[in-house]
């Protein structure tokens, strides 16, 4: 159930409201996709957020749902929006870049030692 940041409206929010300036919609990936179709199976009352009630489906699908529930509930109001949903897709999608970056300096220093160190070996 993880959603990632698209530039969507929040569900619920009525047809009619002026939507506020913002960057043209991006097309969601193929997992924001999954999430927003989980997001709208699990609102069942259609409010535009998902209420623990509503959850308790995927919580017996996997257990591990009720921790990222738990995580994503930003305001600890025990429901979640597409917008929390979207903030902690973000978090983890710029932790994940931050641990690849780390990875690939990491590699880059060992291949840059063991290169200077190839020649003294030979010698």
């Amino acid at each position: 159930m993880v959603l990632a940041a698209v530039a969507m409206p929040v569900m619920g929010q009525p047809a009619s409201s002026p939507a506020p300036a913002q960057e043209p919609a991006k097309k969601p990936s193929k997992g924001e996709q999954q999430a927003l179709k989980w997001f709208n199976m699990l609102d069942t009352n259609r409010d535009g957020r998902i209420s623990r009630d509503e959850a308790r489906v995927a919580f017996r699908l996997s257990p591990a749902i009720a921790e990222y529930f738990r995580d994503a509930d930003l305001n600890s109001d025990g429901y979640l929006t597409q917008q929390e949903i979207r903030t902690v897709a973000e978090r983890r999608r710029a932790e994940r870049q931050r641990q690849r970056e780390r990875q690939e300096k990491q590699q880059a220093s060992a291949s840059a030692r063991s290169e200077s160190a190839a020649p003294a070996a030979t010698r």
